[in-house]
């Protein structure tokens, strides 16, 4: 009599009087069981990889609206009226944030003081591997603002201005 015994299945009644089982059935393990633990291993350990990328791709980004919220309140103290900011993800880890302001301020030489502040923040994170920030100013004039060069430039994200708080700065 010839045949393969497989552990899946009850062999108890098949070969009672030839053969019986002498380990304990779930510590034995044919190549399917250990390719499919595997493959399960595998998909478990790339669902996780992504949920961690989307984690941190979060927490990067409230980190980038941490520090826009900083640039404003600076720029407001300084009497500066920023009229917009916007965000740009190069990598999960790498961002821009391009803020806008009126002209006449954007040229004035009293905000060159906002450079500052700005490399003061983007200092703060130069060794955070997970982590890069880095300000962008630019004037604004509404009538020729073109929000899609924006976005051709990678700006999808702009910055939820508090209208309340625009109004009765700091």
């Amino acid at each position: 009599m010839s045949g393969i015994i497989s552990t899946s299945q009850d062999t108890s009644n098949k070969f009672p009087n030839f053969w019986e089982v002498s380990v304990d059935k779930k510590t034995i393990f044919t190549n399917d069981d250990i390719i499919d633990a595997y493959l399960k291993s595998k998909e478990d350990s790339i669902k996780e990889k992504k949920q961690l990328f989307v984690d941190k791709l979060n927490e990067n980004i409230e980190k980038s609206t941490n520090f826009t919220d900083s640039m404003f309140t600076f720029l407001r103290k300084n009497n500066f009226n920023p009229i917009s900011a916007h965000l740009k993800i190069n990598t999960y880890n790498d961002f821009v944030i391009l803020v806008t302001l009126p002209e006449d301020e954007f040229i004035s030489e009293d905000f060159l003081v906002s450079y500052n502040f700005a490399a003061t923040i983007e200092e703060q994170v130069l060794n955070d591997k997970y982590y890069n920030v880095m300000f962008m100013f630019s004037d604004r004039e509404e009538e020729t603002f073109n929000k899609s060069l924006l976005a051709s430039d990678g700006f999808f994200l702009d910055y939820k201005i508090n209208k309340v708080e625009a109004q009765n700065p700091l």
